[in-house]
């Protein structure tokens, strides 16, 4: 067989693409530099660092049907406003009181849930939002993604987190988003770079046309090692090809670091499950990731609700208990914590579609061995006087928490970094952590 010349090779080049696309192509460049960086390699050896795992539930959760009351005139009037929707108090599972006496349960659906929070691993958070609320999925969220109520920030509160602690990006994977192919703007920095993949497991180097692969990957190799240039093109196109064909080579073999447990099953029918799957893959090659972000759609109910919502409810239950006991099993659950969050609540009101339209404040939950688990806060009050006129659904008032308490508290408490810069105030610090 002839010697195929470099140039014949660019040449050709078109017949031999990369498959990977140029966010990918920047994703595996960057677990490559991470795998070398000193930082890193420190970083996965240290005790102290800290990781946040965050769950967006994409659509605005009905949190009266996941956090319910279970005593009082909250109890009553919950019912009376949701004659269809209401859940029995005889299928809810009681956590306890808040602190203004209401017993409040989880959904029966999160039975995985109520486990973690009897051994003191759930934070409950009540009656989060902001104020003047805006009921819009796409205004609301970039208010949760950037923790600016006003609008005026371009960047996430985690992306400015970043840019604060990360300022030279030595390691490029501080975060990854897995949440898709589109980064979510809560991770946007002015400095750091971070991917936004969708499955790491597809992420793989492939030739066209198919076919004989292995001989064309030697013959790339072989092609691209040779040290003599003589075309500027050429050594682009050199770099950005034996970057990707060596980062994919490598985050393979970290990936193969993650064994998988037979009593520890992340249900393959359950996209967050698999998410946080490979989260988990992520953690255990040790490349210095201290924030990864997942989400689960399908919480905007606005009809038929109650199968929806609990079969979304047992998913986030069934995902986040199994992933627990995941970190627990490589030794990294005192390391990670688990935020959850939603842009917004339900109405009180059930509407005529047996659903819930857009409302204000909902609980979220903070998850870890090293979080103080227990009720934050009270459950929205449900007295009309306290319901937003017209639109019945809770005011964000006194007794509501502002959502950048949980950031100021996450950022303070967790990461140990002052909060006011980055959130561009202060904020009530709570004791969750």
């Amino acid at each position: 067989m002839s010697k195929t010349t470099r140039r014949e090779f660019i040449k050709k080049s078109g017949m031999m693409a990369l498959s990977v696309g140029l966010s990918q192509q920047a994703f595996w460049r960057h677990v490559r530099a991470a795998s070398e960086s000193v930082l890193t390699q420190a970083a996965a050896l240290s005790p102290a660092d800290r990781i946040l795992v965050v769950i967006q539930l994409d659509g605005g959760n009905d949190g009266l049907n996941t956090v319910i009351p279970l005593s009082g005139s909250a109890a009553s009037l919950y019912r009376q406003y949701r004659p269809t929707l209401a859940i029995p108090e005889t299928n809810a599972l009681p956590i306890g009181t808040d602190a203004a006496g209401t017993l409040l349960g989880f959904h029966r659906n999160m039975q995985p849930l109520k486990e973690l929070y009897d051994r003191g691993y759930v934070a409950v958070i009540q009656s989060v939002g902001y104020p003047n609320p805006n009921r819009s999925h796409f205004a609301s969220q970039d208010i949760w993604h950037t923790g600016d109520p006003e609008g005026r920030k371009r960047t996430g509160w985690l992306g400015r987190y970043l840019d604060v602690t990360s300022p030279s990006a030595e390691n490029p994977l501080l975060a990854v988003s897995l949440a898709g192919t589109r980064l979510p703007l809560t991770l946007h920095a002015e400095h750091v770079l971070v991917p936004a993949v969708g499955s790491v497991a597809n992420y793989q180097f492939r030739t066209q046309p198919p076919g004989d692969h292995q001989n064309k990957i030697r013959a790339f190799l072989a092609l691209n090692r040779e040290t003599a240039s003589d075309h500027v093109l050429r050594k682009q196109i050199q770099l950005v090809a034996l970057d990707t064909y060596e980062s994919v080579e490598r985050l393979q073999s970290g990936i193969q670091r993650y064994t998988s447990d037979p009593a520890i099953t992340y249900n393959p029918q359950n996209s967050l499950a698999q998410a946080l799957r490979q989260v988990a893959q992520i953690l255990a090659a040790t490349l210095g990731t201290r924030i990864l972000y997942v989400s689960i759609g399908g919480f905007d109910t606005h009809q038929s609700q109650a199968n929806t919502h609990a079969t979304l409810l047992a998913r986030l239950s069934e995902a986040v208990a199994t992933f627990h006991a995941d970190l627990v099993r490589l030794g990294l659950d005192d390391r990670v914590l688990i935020m959850t969050w939603s842009e917004f609540g339900r109405k009180v009101t059930e509407n005529g579609n047996q659903g819930t339209d857009h409302g204000t404040v909902g609980p979220q939950f903070l998850i870890g061995t090293r979080v103080k688990g227990r009720i934050v806060g009270e459950h929205p009050s449900l007295r009309p006087e306290d319901l937003n006129p017209g639109l019945s659904d809770p005011k964000f008032s006194a007794r509501a928490i502002d959502f950048r308490s949980i950031y100021a508290t996450i950022l303070e408490k967790w990461f140990l970094v002052d909060s006011r810069e980055i959130l561009g105030g202060g904020f009530e610090l709570l004791d969750i952590l």
